[in-house]
């Protein structure tokens, strides 16, 4: 069978609700104009006389508390029999009807000139519960014609409120029977049975599958039902089970689920909360009424009833509000505060009815009732919105402040693994983001820097640039795909830095119903793009180290290639000189002079490019150390005390950067620390080095211990070059030193791969 086309199926949606609110129409329009105006109204079941409103019945006799027991020849047990009996039938104004009634015991009959139409039974009628179908139908309306996808969810929503709405006009007309509307009330509490308990099944979510022959049997039950109603002299009251199983049968369904879902708990309590604040002031107010003398008070209570086929239709259609979001949840914390504050002001009344006061003191009761009422919505809604948004409403982000306290912290980090760690270990568990991705974007390729609770797989690059492609501008929504490997994904929020996509978030299951509220979308979108600037800064950072580092390999490389041109070009030039021109060496202190020259190239070779690192680290540190000392005639003491075992190797800018580490170490505590004592001593191990350079001169003051940029600032050129060589290989230098304590100068350095040999 083919599915109706869009077209045809937005007909047919249009026509199904304008159906229902003819149905509507007709019976208010029966119940407030083509109703018999009795001139007193009278409980159905029990024959009492409730309200007389025409004063002149009370001239005839009638009084209230009487029990009605006959309408002219209709008696009130055949009226409660036959659904299609009628009261007052085709009576006229004037004509003369007996009613007989029951009064102490004792049998009357009352004679009663029908007067019709009554302003005071007609603000009765007018002023009662029968609008309350048309909120039903509204709600059902705005479920049929904006609620996607048109879904089994959808398709119940809308049934059981077109049914509820269109029981409550059936329940106001039914004491007259007419219309078949006694008969009709019935059939539709019986329709509503089985679309209730199908409704629970699947709302919020699917809870058990009710599919084939069981689904069949369900309704089957209920359509049997109907037909008994509508063919059997079934008794009055049978249809009252069917509310009871229906309404009693959904809060049994719905406390199971609150049991196995545990996900769905917070959609349940804000249902739990609807359920109490609509049927709450409707008991609490009635019990008042009765307490108090205030007959209206169950009616008005009534009011607050929308509140809860509304709550429905929120949870139903919240993932799609989209930027209304923000002001339904504004408008269903206004409402609710507008319920507890209006209950509270009804039990104040009430209470002022048994207090005796004088005019003054009433007046002062109205302004003191007015300026409280005033103050309560200024000071106490504003928390009683954020209690209602934290609590009922999931909305978990307390305020902007998480925005603020991260945003300081995600712009802090200076490296990647830092700014990978906060989002991974704080960021995202306080937003109770369970799936999520953290995604790259490096000259237009995706690369996956963060990855929770999802595959590689589901990130294809073609897929996933495709979908962040998508990427909204303006007011963010989540965003639904078609493509079977993003599905995860909720909400998308891109990491610009001014018109470029540097990157995006991913994000996907989160606590306690994968809901983004759009209340916190600005603060999601704030801390994306606190996130996009700190990963713009971490790249150009580590760009401009990259660029620093070529430049040190560089500047090591020339001063390399400078120490063999010096060795190999000049010092063989002096050589060849020295042997072309023999009788220079005749010549009163040329050959001190020569030698001295000689002595000092070497050194200046040895600084440029020490030869002994040809042979290995161990012997070119030991070599410094008997260079240093020679270098200071054996007046400082330096040793080398480094032990190793094997004969392997570090990659040469390893060696290179480390040896210049030690040699800056000792060379600062010959030129600044004074000191009488230099010792060399650590390990060199496969894969990694541990060394340490101890002196025991003055020490160093407390403002060396700088951080690297303020060592450069305070002019401590050479510590900072330790540790920006050291940076350069992945090493940490360690510095520990107090005034005339000497200095501690540890380098570490532990290889990321297999160590070269």
């Amino acid at each position: 069978m083919n599915k109706i086309s869009l077209p045809n199926q937005r007909l047919l949606d249009r026509v199904i609700s304008f159906t229902v609110l003819v149905i509507l129409l007709s019976f208010t329009i029966c119940l407030l104009f083509i109703a018999p105006y009795a001139g007193f109204s009278f409980n159905p079941y029990t024959g009492e006389i409730l309200v007389i409103y025409d004063s002149g019945l009370i001239e005839d006799g009638l009084r209230v508390g009487d029990l009605l027991q006959r309408v002219g020849s209709v008696s009130l047990d055949s009226f409660r029999e036959d659904k299609t009996l009628q009261l007052f039938e085709n009576a006229q104004r004037g004509q003369l009807t007996e009613l007989g009634i029951q009064r102490d015991g004792k049998e009357r009959t009352v004679p009663m000139t029908y007067r019709g139409f009554h302003s005071a039974e007609f603000s009765s009628r007018f002023f009662n519960v029968w609008w309350l179908a048309y909120i039903f139908w509204f709600i059902g309306m705005t479920a049929h014609l904006f609620v996607r996808p048109r879904d089994v969810r959808r398709n119940l929503m809308i049934a059981a409120n077109y049914l509820m709405g269109i029981f409550i006009i059936m329940g106001s007309i039914s004491i007259w029977q007419i219309w078949w509307s006694s008969i009709l009330l019935r059939v539709v509490a019986w329709l509503i049975l089985p679309v209730y308990i199908h409704l629970h099944l699947v709302f919020p979510s699917l809870l058990i599958p009710l599919a084939g022959a069981k689904r069949y049997l369900l309704y089957f039950v209920g359509l049997g039902f109907v037909a008994a109603e509508i063919l059997l002299p079934t008794p009055r009251f049978l249809f009252y089970f069917a509310l009871i199983f229906a309404f009693g049968g959904s809060f049994v369904l719905l406390g199971w689920r609150y049991i196995v879902r545990p996900k769905q708990r917070g959609e349940l309590r804000l249902l739990a909360a609807a359920a109490f604040l609509a049927f709450l002031p409707a008991v609490g107010i009635s019990l008042i009424g009765r307490a108090g003398d205030m007959p209206n008070a169950g009616p008005l209570s009534l009011t607050v009833l929308p509140i809860l086929p509304a709550t429905y239709l929120y949870v139903l259609y919240r993932q799609s509000l989209g930027g209304l979001e923000l002001r339904v949840n504004r408008a269903f914390s206004l409402y609710i505060f507008m319920i507890l504050l209006g209950v509270f002001l009804v039990a104040l009344i009430t209470y002022a009815k048994f207090v005796e006061y004088s005019p003054q003191v009433l007046t002062f009761a109205i302004v003191i009732i007015a300026l409280f009422t005033t103050f309560a919505g200024i000071l106490l809604f504003p928390g009683f919105q954020s209690w209602i948004d934290r609590r009922l409403l999931g909305i978990n982000l307390s305020s902007p402040r998480l925005a603020e306290e991260f945003s300081v912290q995600i712009v802090a980090t200076d490296t990647m693994d830092d700014l990978l760690r906060l989002l991974k270990e704080q960021v995202f568990p306080s937003l109770f983001v369970r799936q999520y991705a953290f995604v790259q974007i490096v000259n237009s390729s995706p690369k996956v820097m963060l990855l929770e609770n999802a595959t590689l797989e589901q990130l294809r690059e073609d897929a996933l640039m495709e979908f962040i492609a998508y990427s909204p501008t303006g007011e963010l929504v989540p965003l639904p795909t078609a493509n079977q490997h993003l599905s995860w994904v909720r909400l998308l929020l891109p990491l610009r830095l001014g018109p470029d996509l540097i990157g995006a978030w991913l994000l996907g299951r989160r606590d306690p119903d994968d809901h983004y509220p759009q209340a916190e979308l600005p603060i999601l979108q704030s801390l994306a793009n606190q996130t996009a600037i700190a990963l713009s800064n971490i790249v150009q950072t580590e760009r401009l180290k990259a660029m620093y580092h070529a430049n040190i390999n560089r500047y090591e490389e020339e001063r390399n290639r400078l120490g063999r041109d010096l060795h190999d070009s000049v010092l063989n030039e002096m050589a060849a000189i020295l042997s072309k021109h023999e009788e220079l060496s005749q010549v009163p202190g040329f050959m001190d002079s020569y030698n001295l020259l000689i002595q000092r190239l070497r050194e200046i070779i040895s600084d440029l490019r020490p030869p002994s690192l040809t042979y290995g680290l161990k012997f070119a540190l030991e070599g410094l150390a008997d260079h240093l000392s020679e270098r200071h005639h054996d007046k400082i003491r330096i040793l080398a005390d480094l032990r190793m075992d094997g004969t392997y190797r570090y990659p040469e800018v390893v060696e290179n950067n480390v040896y210049r580490i030690v040699q800056e170490a000792c060379e600062n505590a010959l030129k600044y620390a004074r000191a009488s004592s230099i010792t060399i001593t650590g390990e060199l191990l496969e894969g990694e080095i541990n060394l340490e350079v101890m002196d025991d001169g003055i020490g160093f003051a407390t403002e060396i211990n700088l951080p690297l940029d303020n060592m450069v600032a305070n002019k401590h050129f050479g510590l900072a070059g330790m540790h920006e060589r050291a940076d350069l290989i992945g090493a940490v230098v360690r510095i520990n030193s107090k005034p005339g304590q000497g200095a501690k100068v540890g380098v570490v350095w532990e290889s990321k791969d297999t160590p070269a040999t």
